[in-house]
């Protein structure tokens, strides 16, 4: 595939990862309380609900920042699949370990059940992939011609 081709691809993906985490850290912020309280019921988390819920927008925040910029934008697709592999994780840990499954989520996501939303976050870890790879393809293709 064409160098040009893969740009538009690389730009299209980190688009889409900039509206879902500013939509999703939007929603977090918004709803901080609720957020903080369900981070608050889960076990595994315990005392650290708090950092959590401050850390986790913070994350989508400025890994939506590092996505804008063309210099940045190859830290912006790993913390992207960082992200996303943070967050199917902790899906397939719920799904699998707790009975009761809280949902915090908002907006357009909350009406997923929790195995689209595994199908969902899968489906962006790919797109991290993709893009990460083309992105590695294109510099490798300018120093090649250096």
């Amino acid at each position: 595939m064409k160098t040009h081709y893969k740009k538009i691809i690389i730009d299209i993906i980190a688009c889409l990862f900039i509206l879902l985490f500013l939509y999703t850290a939007a929603n977090k912020v918004w709803e901080f309380h609720n957020f903080d309280w369900v981070l608050s019921t889960l076990p595994m988390i315990g005392e650290l609900h708090k950092i959590i819920a401050y850390s986790v927008p913070t994350a989508e925040i400025i890994t939506s920042c590092l996505l804008l910029v063309p210099l940045t934008r190859r830290d912006g697709l790993i913390y992207s699949f960082l992200l996303m592999l943070i967050f199917t994780t902790y899906l397939l840990f719920m799904v699998i370990y707790t009975k009761d499954l809280p949902c915090n989520c908002g907006g357009v996501i909350s009406h997923l059940s929790w195995k689209q939303h595994i199908v969902f976050n899968l489906f962006f870890l790919a797109l991290s992939l993709i893009a990460f790879n083309f992105n590695k393809d294109i510099v490798r293709t300018k120093q090649v011609k250096r």
